[in-house]
């Protein structure tokens, strides 16, 4: 009976712990048949619509790699500022593009690149150039999400590259090699629109050439004695060339030439020639007064005697 009593003590102590177990497993009921479709519907939907979005995606990429579709309704942008001319490996262009997104750049009637038009609605773009020639510069304006159109062809600009130096052969110079001035003048011809300088030491003169190529440059300082100056040209794309011919001037204080003395505004007169020039004339003019007045005399003489 005693080991009865044990079993049941220990089968009961069993039973309440399986219960007490049990008590703490939470027992899930299967979800209803129209919840769970419920829920594949709504995860259908959603993957659906990952679909969708991806593949607009892809087709937006796609229509926005293609050329955009020309309007000719559209106003073009505007070039405001380019690199006319220079002697460097660079274009800058710049410009409005009022409404547009971005801007092709074309240079000889082929597209080159793209830039951003910023906040502003001013665009800048540099173009990395190889040779020197000309180059004709035109921009489009571009705008539109994923369908782009694009402007016509704005106004073209021009802009050369030139690394060719200042033809010397075209250079002429004139000067007085001797005056009793502290200055002199230098007249001349050049490249249109060439800068011509004169350096002595730290000394520089300078003078731009005229749209036909004449030059003229005043007021070159002169130290006492004899002056050596070297003759740099540069034209305007910046190319400079330093000319193996030199100005050479002596100044004399006490002299009795004029180096300045001009025949007009483009022609320097050497120095002493005005006046011996005016030297001249004044002896032939005395010397016909002489002729004129020697004919008189015996022309008076030939009638007295006559008479």
């Amino acid at each position: 009976m005693a080991r009865k009593k044990i079993i049941n003590k220990t089968s009961s102590k069993v039973s309440q712990e399986e219960m007490s177990m049990r008590s703490k497993v939470e027992i899930k009921q299967p979800l209803p048949h129209n919840q769970e479709k419920v829920s594949r519907l709504v995860g259908s939907v959603f993957i659906g619509l990952g679909i969708l979005l991806v593949a607009f995606g892809i087709f937006s990429f796609i229509k926005y790699r293609e050329e955009p579709l020309l309007d000719p309704e559209l106003e073009s942008p505007i070039i405001t500022n380019i690199t006319s001319i220079t002697n460097e490996e660079e274009i800058t262009i710049e410009g409005e593009a009022k409404g547009y997104d971005t801007v092709f750049v074309y240079v000889n009637d082929e597209k080159v690149g793209e830039t951003k038009v910023q906040d502003s609605e001013e665009f800048s773009y540099t173009y990395v150039v190889e040779d020197e020639g000309k180059y004709d510069v035109t921009v489009a304006g571009v705008r539109g999400f994923p369908n782009r159109y694009i402007t016509p062809l704005s106004k073209s600009e021009l802009s050369v590259v030139d690394r060719t130096a200042p033809d010397e052969e075209l250079f002429t110079m004139k000067y007085g090699p001797e005056t009793n001035k502290d200055t002199f003048i230098l007249v001349g011809t050049t490249e249109v629109q060439s800068t011509v300088e004169v350096k002595r030491g730290t000394e520089s003169f300078g003078g731009i050439a005229s749209d036909e190529g004449d030059f003229r440059i005043e007021g070159i300082g002169l130290d006492e004695g004899k002056n050596v100056f070297s003759i740099y040209l540069t034209d305007v794309a910046g190319n400079e060339v330093l000319l193996d011919e030199k100005i050479r001037v002596t100044y004399s204080p006490t002299g009795d030439v004029n180096g300045d003395a001009v025949i007009d505004t483009n022609i320097p007169q050497a120095a002493g020639e005005l006046d011996f020039l005016m030297a001249n004339n004044l002896m032939m003019l005395f010397g016909l007064l002489a002729i004129f007045a020697l004919m008189g005399s015996s022309t008076v003489m030939y009638l007295k005697n006559k008479s």
